[in-house]
């Protein structure tokens, strides 16, 4: 299992009020199988599309879309074919999230959710009660909730306190940082929870923590800051990791610069080509990027990513992680379903994709076991990366070698030191 790097999306799990209620595990599945006729396999997706950070997470859908249009060209899946019969978007709300889950499973009666793409993942229980096969993206706790619940980069995220995190070191010992500051939002416990993980891993691998901020508010303004920008000029800061959203981090960097300092900044994401085109000019020189699938420059190296990126082109949607994210996603349901046979159900989908040991979405991501993927990590497991930076306009890929973007280190037990990763090619084990 990987670790994983914590998104701009957590920052934004403090805006999701409703509480949510314990739901009873379905039982057994028997009769007809939903959302599957003689000639069609119903299947609908639940997105963030309305979010404070303004990022396009409707993206996923296209994604998604995109490759079932693909499958279905080509005659679909023992004779159906997918149909999309609903996207939804839950305003990035725990109980729209739920009301848009019970929708699809209740009302429009689909086999499969694809792609559920939110920080307000609040149906995880529910659809795991449900036996729902869901697929989308991991970037919170909740899709350790069930084996039915399948993240992109597996279900397990390690998010506490007690986390290890290597990203961050490693980046910071490429530039040769000295000293680190630490900045998260108070308003989100796992922010915070995320900064101070990477303050014990920088306790175990350096440099030494100069600083730590993790009572930002969401949406700060230059005042809010002051003291902090501060602090961090005063501390001799030149290195800072953030559990914050990109916008933050840039508008925190553009503070710095104002009060005549720069640093290097480890950034969990902003991999993105519209973010590029609005933020490069800022990102440029000083900003590295996680990546956990194969960056797009890479695509060379890979045919799956290569038919995805000419299937984004025929839809007019430039790549990224979103669109990728539902691509992968509707890929796995299509193998699970391919691994099922033809009679397949809800549960010998989920049974069947719980049985693969070497899922890489055909080469677009690092290796995930789906047998051990829903967590906790186990032993003698890894943590794979690719690392991206901005240079000259355009994005860059750092660390690696080439043909090899993958930058990996032991995990369970963690590497003495980050001084000897491996470097792996997509798909490589």
């Amino acid at each position: 299992m990987q670790t994983r790097r914590v998104l701009v999306i957590l920052a934004v799990l403090a805006v999701a009020a409703a509480s949510v209620g314990a739901f009873t595990p379905a039982s057994a599945q028997s009769g007809a199988v939903p959302g599957v006729t003689d000639k069609e396999i119903l299947v609908g997706g639940i997105a963030g599309v309305t979010n404070p950070i303004g990022r396009p997470y409707k993206d996923a859908f296209t994604g998604a879309k995109a490759y079932f249009d693909m499958v279905n060209a080509s005659g679909g899946v023992y004779g159906k074919k997918f149909k999309v019969v609903a996207n939804l978007d839950d305003q990035t709300r725990d109980s729209k999230n739920l009301l848009a889950a019970r929708s699809l499973v209740e009302e429009k009666k689909v086999f499969a959710i694809v792609p559920m793409v939110t920080s307000s993942f609040a149906s995880s229980k529910y659809l795991a009660g449900k036996g729902t096969p869901t697929f989308g993206w991991n970037i919170n706790s909740n899709w350790a909730d069930g084996k039915n619940l399948f993240g992109e980069k597996g279900s397990w995220l390690c998010l506490g306190p007690d986390c290890i995190t290597m990203a961050p070191n490693y980046i910071a010992k490429q530039v040769n940082a000295k000293a680190v500051g630490l900045l998260a939002y108070g308003s989100s416990p796992q922010s915070s929870d995320c900064s101070k993980g990477q303050e014990n891993t920088f306790a175990k691998y350096g440099p030494k923590v100069a600083f730590a901020d993790r009572s930002l508010s969401f949406g700060f303004s230059a005042n809010d800051i002051s003291a902090a920008v501060k602090a961090v000029k005063d501390n001799g800061v030149d290195f800072i990791a953030t559990c914050m959203d990109v916008n933050g981090e840039v508008n925190f960097d553009k503070a710095l610069e104002q009060a005549g300092a720069k640093v290097q900044w480890y950034a969990p994401e902003g991999y993105d080509p519209q973010l590029l085109d609005q933020l490069g000019d800022q990102f440029e020189g000083n900003f590295t990027f996680v990546v956990d699938f194969l960056p797009f420059e890479a695509a060379k190296d890979s045919k799956g990513m290569q038919t995805y990126i000419k299937a984004m082109k025929k839809v007019g949607q430039e790549p990224n992680e979103l669109s990728l994210v539902g691509w992968q996603s509707a890929m796995l349901l299509h193998e699970g379903i391919k691994r099922a046979g033809k009679g397949f159900t809800q549960q010998s989908v989920v049974d069947a994709i719980n049985q693969i040991t070497d899922w890489t979405a055909n080469g677009t991501r690092t290796r995930v076991d789906w047998t051990t993927a829903h967590g906790p990590t186990p032993p003698n497991s890894e943590s794979c990366q690719a690392f991206v930076q901005v240079k000259d306009g355009k994005y860059v890929v750092v660390y690696g070698q080439p043909g090899k973007p993958f930058v990996c280190f032991p995990e369970n037990p963690w590497p003495a030191t980050l001084d000897n990763p491996t470097y792996k090619a997509p798909g490589e084990t």
